[in-house]
Protein backbone atom coordinates (compact mmCIF):
# COMPACT_ATOMS: atom_id res chain seq x y z
CA UNK A 1 0.00 0.00 0.00
CA UNK A 2 3.06 2.27 0.92
CA UNK A 3 4.37 2.17 -2.81
CA UNK A 4 1.60 3.11 -4.88
CA UNK A 5 1.34 6.03 -2.85
CA UNK A 6 4.94 7.34 -2.83
CA UNK A 7 4.53 6.48 -6.79
CA UNK A 8 1.30 8.59 -6.87
CA UNK A 9 3.22 11.50 -4.98
CA UNK A 10 6.32 11.76 -7.30
CA UNK A 11 4.43 11.40 -10.37
CA UNK A 12 2.38 14.66 -9.06
CA UNK A 13 5.62 16.83 -8.03
CA UNK A 14 6.93 15.73 -11.64
CA UNK A 15 3.94 17.04 -13.29
CA UNK A 16 3.57 20.11 -10.95
CA UNK A 17 7.72 20.94 -11.69
CA UNK A 18 7.24 20.71 -15.16
CA UNK A 19 4.24 23.18 -15.44
CA UNK A 20 6.35 26.02 -13.30
CA UNK A 21 9.06 25.60 -15.69
CA UNK A 22 6.78 26.93 -18.73
CA UNK A 23 6.19 30.58 -19.49
CA UNK A 24 3.19 32.07 -17.63
CA UNK A 25 0.43 33.28 -19.98
CA UNK A 26 -2.32 35.98 -20.28
CA UNK A 27 -5.05 34.90 -18.08
CA UNK A 28 -8.30 36.05 -19.53
CA UNK A 29 -10.60 37.88 -17.45
CA UNK A 30 -13.68 35.58 -16.29
CA UNK A 31 -17.25 36.64 -16.44
CA UNK A 32 -19.36 35.71 -14.20
CA UNK A 33 -23.45 35.52 -15.75
CA UNK A 34 -25.50 35.18 -12.87
CA UNK A 35 -28.39 32.14 -13.91
CA UNK A 36 -31.69 32.22 -12.18
CA UNK A 37 -33.04 28.93 -11.38
CA UNK A 38 -36.49 29.88 -9.99
CA UNK A 39 -39.36 31.58 -11.28
CA UNK A 40 -40.56 35.18 -9.87
CA UNK A 41 -43.62 34.54 -8.27
CA UNK A 42 -46.16 36.73 -10.22
CA UNK A 43 -49.62 37.71 -7.95
CA UNK A 44 -52.84 36.11 -9.42
CA UNK A 45 -55.39 38.59 -11.11
CA UNK A 46 -58.39 38.10 -9.71
CA UNK A 47 -61.46 39.72 -11.53
CA UNK A 48 -63.77 42.48 -9.57
CA UNK A 49 -66.60 40.71 -8.02
CA UNK A 50 -68.69 43.83 -9.01
CA UNK A 51 -69.56 45.42 -12.18
CA UNK A 52 -69.93 48.82 -11.11
CA UNK A 53 -69.01 51.01 -7.97
CA UNK A 54 -73.37 51.51 -7.75
CA UNK A 55 -73.55 47.50 -7.24
CA UNK A 56 -70.46 47.33 -4.84
CA UNK A 57 -72.41 50.52 -2.84
CA UNK A 58 -75.87 48.75 -2.49
CA UNK A 59 -73.86 45.63 -1.27
CA UNK A 60 -72.42 47.02 1.10
CA UNK A 61 -75.55 48.75 2.49
CA UNK A 62 -76.96 45.60 2.56
CA UNK A 63 -73.85 43.90 5.05
CA UNK A 64 -74.39 47.11 6.97
CA UNK A 65 -71.38 49.21 5.94
CA UNK A 66 -72.03 53.12 5.00
CA UNK A 67 -69.35 54.06 3.24
CA UNK A 68 -69.08 58.22 2.67
CA UNK A 69 -68.94 59.90 -0.20
CA UNK A 70 -65.55 61.41 -1.42
CA UNK A 71 -66.20 65.19 -1.33
CA UNK A 72 -63.53 67.55 -2.79
CA UNK A 73 -63.68 70.52 -0.15
CA UNK A 74 -61.44 73.61 0.55
CA UNK A 75 -61.48 75.87 3.24
CA UNK A 76 -63.31 79.06 3.02
CA UNK A 77 -63.24 82.93 4.56
CA UNK A 78 -66.05 84.18 5.21
CA UNK A 79 -64.13 87.77 5.80
CA UNK A 80 -64.12 88.74 2.28
CA UNK A 81 -65.50 86.98 -0.82
CA UNK A 82 -63.28 85.30 -3.41
CA UNK A 83 -64.14 87.65 -6.59
CA UNK A 84 -65.87 90.79 -7.56
CA UNK A 85 -69.53 91.33 -7.86
CA UNK A 86 -70.05 92.63 -11.36
CA UNK A 87 -66.92 93.49 -12.26
CA UNK A 88 -66.66 97.29 -13.52
CA UNK A 89 -65.96 97.49 -17.37
CA UNK A 90 -63.65 100.69 -18.04
CA UNK A 91 -64.33 102.16 -21.48
CA UNK A 92 -62.21 102.20 -23.74
CA UNK A 93 -60.28 105.55 -24.33
CA UNK A 94 -60.90 106.49 -21.35
CA UNK A 95 -58.93 109.54 -19.96
CA UNK A 96 -58.38 109.92 -23.58
CA UNK A 97 -61.89 110.59 -24.66
CA UNK A 98 -63.79 114.14 -24.96
CA UNK A 99 -67.12 114.40 -23.62
CA UNK A 100 -68.21 116.24 -26.30
CA UNK A 101 -67.65 113.46 -28.92
CA UNK A 102 -70.43 110.96 -29.71
CA UNK A 103 -68.28 107.81 -28.14
CA UNK A 104 -67.77 110.47 -25.22
CA UNK A 105 -71.48 111.07 -24.82
CA UNK A 106 -72.56 107.20 -25.45
CA UNK A 107 -70.24 106.40 -22.11
CA UNK A 108 -71.82 109.28 -20.31
CA UNK A 109 -75.49 107.57 -21.17
CA UNK A 110 -74.66 104.28 -20.17
CA UNK A 111 -72.70 105.59 -16.88
CA UNK A 112 -75.85 107.11 -16.17
CA UNK A 113 -77.71 103.89 -16.03
CA UNK A 114 -75.09 102.00 -13.57
CA UNK A 115 -75.44 104.61 -11.53
CA UNK A 116 -79.30 103.41 -10.77
CA UNK A 117 -77.42 100.06 -9.47
CA UNK A 118 -74.62 102.31 -7.16
CA UNK A 119 -77.60 104.31 -5.35
CA UNK A 120 -79.46 100.96 -4.21
CA UNK A 121 -75.82 99.99 -3.22
CA UNK A 122 -75.11 103.15 -1.24
CA UNK A 123 -78.29 102.50 0.71
CA UNK A 124 -77.99 99.04 1.59
CA UNK A 125 -74.41 99.94 3.13
CA UNK A 126 -75.55 103.02 4.96
CA UNK A 127 -78.16 100.55 6.41
CA UNK A 128 -75.17 98.78 7.99
CA UNK A 129 -72.33 101.50 8.62
CA UNK A 130 -74.40 105.10 9.43
CA UNK A 131 -71.26 106.97 9.50
CA UNK A 132 -70.70 106.21 5.63
CA UNK A 133 -70.28 108.80 3.34
CA UNK A 134 -69.52 107.87 -0.07
CA UNK A 135 -68.22 112.04 -1.13
CA UNK A 136 -65.44 111.65 1.29
CA UNK A 137 -64.43 107.68 0.17
CA UNK A 138 -61.91 108.27 -2.75
CA UNK A 139 -59.78 109.87 -0.54
CA UNK A 140 -59.77 107.34 2.37
CA UNK A 141 -59.41 105.15 -0.75
CA UNK A 142 -56.35 106.55 -2.00
CA UNK A 143 -54.77 106.52 1.34
CA UNK A 144 -55.31 102.80 1.63
CA UNK A 145 -53.96 102.24 -1.45
CA UNK A 146 -51.08 104.25 -0.95
CA UNK A 147 -49.79 102.38 2.83
CA UNK A 148 -50.53 99.33 1.10
CA UNK A 149 -47.95 99.60 -1.60
CA UNK A 150 -45.41 101.34 1.13
CA UNK A 151 -45.74 97.93 2.77
CA UNK A 152 -44.26 96.41 -0.06
CA UNK A 153 -40.96 98.10 0.58
CA UNK A 154 -40.08 96.56 4.24
CA UNK A 155 -42.42 93.64 3.74
CA UNK A 156 -45.10 94.26 6.83
CA UNK A 157 -47.17 91.71 6.18
CA UNK A 158 -48.84 91.92 9.48
CA UNK A 159 -49.48 95.81 8.44
CA UNK A 160 -50.54 94.15 5.14
CA UNK A 161 -53.03 92.27 5.68
CA UNK A 162 -55.33 95.10 7.65
CA UNK A 163 -55.29 96.87 4.29
CA UNK A 164 -55.81 94.01 1.77
CA UNK A 165 -58.35 91.00 1.84
CA UNK A 166 -57.27 88.05 1.95
CA UNK A 167 -58.12 88.01 -1.91
CA UNK A 168 -55.89 90.46 -2.92
CA UNK A 169 -52.65 89.52 -0.27
CA UNK A 170 -51.56 86.61 -2.31
CA UNK A 171 -51.48 88.41 -5.69
CA UNK A 172 -49.39 91.35 -3.91
CA UNK A 173 -46.85 89.29 -2.08
CA UNK A 174 -46.38 86.26 -5.15
CA UNK A 175 -43.19 86.06 -6.15
CA UNK A 176 -42.16 88.88 -3.88
CA UNK A 177 -39.58 86.31 -1.99
CA UNK A 178 -36.03 87.36 -1.90
CA UNK A 179 -36.60 90.29 -4.40
CA UNK A 180 -36.23 94.14 -3.36
CA UNK A 181 -38.87 96.57 -3.77
CA UNK A 182 -38.87 100.19 -4.58
CA UNK A 183 -42.09 101.74 -5.09
CA UNK A 184 -43.20 105.54 -4.20
CA UNK A 185 -46.01 107.87 -4.76
CA UNK A 186 -45.52 110.98 -6.22
CA UNK A 187 -48.31 112.64 -6.79
CA UNK A 188 -52.21 112.41 -8.38
CA UNK A 189 -52.83 113.33 -11.80
CA UNK A 190 -56.66 113.78 -11.26
CA UNK A 191 -59.03 113.56 -8.20
CA UNK A 192 -59.76 109.50 -7.44
CA UNK A 193 -63.53 108.95 -8.10
CA UNK A 194 -66.28 106.18 -7.65
CA UNK A 195 -67.13 104.52 -10.57
CA UNK A 196 -69.19 101.96 -9.23
CA UNK A 197 -70.83 100.79 -5.96
CA UNK A 198 -72.28 96.73 -5.28
CA UNK A 199 -73.31 94.92 -2.64
CA UNK A 200 -73.98 91.27 -2.74
CA UNK A 201 -74.46 88.39 -0.13
CA UNK A 202 -72.54 85.09 0.39
CA UNK A 203 -73.97 82.18 2.40
CA UNK A 204 -77.14 83.68 3.34
CA UNK A 205 -79.06 86.78 2.70
CA UNK A 206 -78.09 88.39 5.94
CA UNK A 207 -73.97 88.03 5.50
CA UNK A 208 -73.72 91.36 2.87
CA UNK A 209 -70.72 92.44 1.69
CA UNK A 210 -69.98 96.05 -0.16
CA UNK A 211 -67.65 96.69 -3.11
CA UNK A 212 -66.46 100.15 -4.41
CA UNK A 213 -64.79 100.85 -7.63
CA UNK A 214 -62.08 103.53 -7.51
CA UNK A 215 -60.57 105.19 -10.48
CA UNK A 216 -57.15 106.20 -9.66
CA UNK A 217 -54.76 108.24 -11.48
CA UNK A 218 -51.84 108.82 -10.12
CA UNK A 219 -48.20 109.02 -11.43
CA UNK A 220 -46.00 106.51 -9.22
CA UNK A 221 -42.67 104.72 -9.17
CA UNK A 222 -41.37 101.22 -9.27
CA UNK A 223 -38.45 99.46 -9.47
CA UNK A 224 -37.94 95.99 -8.63
CA UNK A 225 -34.32 94.09 -7.92
CA UNK A 226 -33.39 90.42 -7.30
CA UNK A 227 -31.73 89.02 -4.77
CA UNK A 228 -28.28 89.63 -6.28
CA UNK A 229 -29.31 93.44 -6.84
CA UNK A 230 -29.72 93.78 -9.52
CA UNK A 231 -32.31 95.77 -11.76
CA UNK A 232 -35.44 93.29 -12.78
CA UNK A 233 -38.04 96.09 -13.46
CA UNK A 234 -39.01 99.62 -14.05
CA UNK A 235 -36.78 102.36 -12.27
CA UNK A 236 -36.41 104.55 -9.42
CA UNK A 237 -35.43 107.79 -11.16
CA UNK A 238 -38.65 107.67 -13.66
CA UNK A 239 -41.97 108.33 -12.55
CA UNK A 240 -44.91 106.82 -14.91
CA UNK A 241 -48.21 107.91 -15.28
CA UNK A 242 -50.61 105.22 -14.15
CA UNK A 243 -54.43 104.27 -14.30
CA UNK A 244 -55.98 101.75 -12.40
CA UNK A 245 -59.26 100.65 -11.45
CA UNK A 246 -58.93 99.23 -7.50
CA UNK A 247 -61.96 97.46 -6.10
CA UNK A 248 -62.22 98.09 -2.08
CA UNK A 249 -64.16 95.40 0.07
CA UNK A 250 -65.97 95.50 3.66
CA UNK A 251 -67.69 92.93 5.18
CA UNK A 252 -70.92 95.04 6.12
CA UNK A 253 -72.11 92.34 9.09
CA UNK A 254 -68.77 92.52 10.84
CA UNK A 255 -69.05 95.72 13.05
CA UNK A 256 -65.43 96.15 13.21
CA UNK A 257 -64.77 95.75 9.51
CA UNK A 258 -62.85 97.94 8.15
CA UNK A 259 -62.81 98.64 3.65
CA UNK A 260 -59.44 96.92 2.11
CA UNK A 261 -58.23 97.00 -1.07
CA UNK A 262 -59.86 93.88 -2.62
CA UNK A 263 -58.54 93.33 -6.19
CA UNK A 264 -57.76 95.42 -9.81
CA UNK A 265 -59.49 95.79 -13.17
CA UNK A 266 -56.95 95.31 -15.72
CA UNK A 267 -59.05 96.56 -18.97
CA UNK A 268 -58.21 95.00 -22.13
CA UNK A 269 -57.32 97.76 -23.63
CA UNK A 270 -54.79 98.26 -21.64
CA UNK A 271 -51.50 99.15 -23.07
CA UNK A 272 -48.65 95.53 -22.09
CA UNK A 273 -46.19 96.15 -19.68
CA UNK A 274 -42.43 95.96 -19.39
CA UNK A 275 -40.60 92.33 -19.53
CA UNK A 276 -38.86 91.16 -16.38
CA UNK A 277 -35.39 91.36 -16.70
CA UNK A 278 -34.10 87.86 -14.94
CA UNK A 279 -30.23 87.05 -13.98
CA UNK A 280 -29.50 83.40 -15.44
CA UNK A 281 -26.77 81.60 -14.77
CA UNK A 282 -24.45 81.25 -18.39
CA UNK A 283 -22.45 77.58 -18.15
CA UNK A 284 -18.86 78.15 -18.98
CA UNK A 285 -17.71 77.12 -22.14
CA UNK A 286 -15.46 73.66 -22.27
CA UNK A 287 -12.38 74.09 -23.86
CA UNK A 288 -11.55 71.08 -26.33
CA UNK A 289 -8.88 68.64 -24.67
CA UNK A 290 -5.72 67.94 -27.25
CA UNK A 291 -4.78 64.16 -26.97
CA UNK A 292 -0.88 64.40 -26.94
CA UNK A 293 0.58 61.02 -27.88
CA UNK A 294 3.58 60.15 -26.10
CA UNK A 295 6.75 57.99 -28.58
CA UNK A 296 6.58 54.81 -28.07
CA UNK A 297 10.23 53.05 -27.00
CA UNK A 298 11.74 51.30 -30.17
Amino acid sequence: MVAPVRRGLACLSRALGCWSRQPALGTQPVTVVPVRTKKRFTPPIYKPNYKSQKEFLEHARKAGLVIPPERLERPITVACTGGIFDAYVPPEGDLRMSSFSKEGLKQKAEQLKKNVASQLSIRKIREHDGNFVIKDFPEKAQHIFTEAHLCLNNSDHDRLHTLVTEHCFPDMVCDLQYKTVRWSFVESLNPPRVVQVRCSSMVNQTNMYGQITVRLHTRQTLAIYDRFGRLMYGQEDVPKDVLEYVVFEKHLMNPYGNWRMHAKIVPPWAPPKQPILKTVMIPAKEEPQVEVHKPQPA
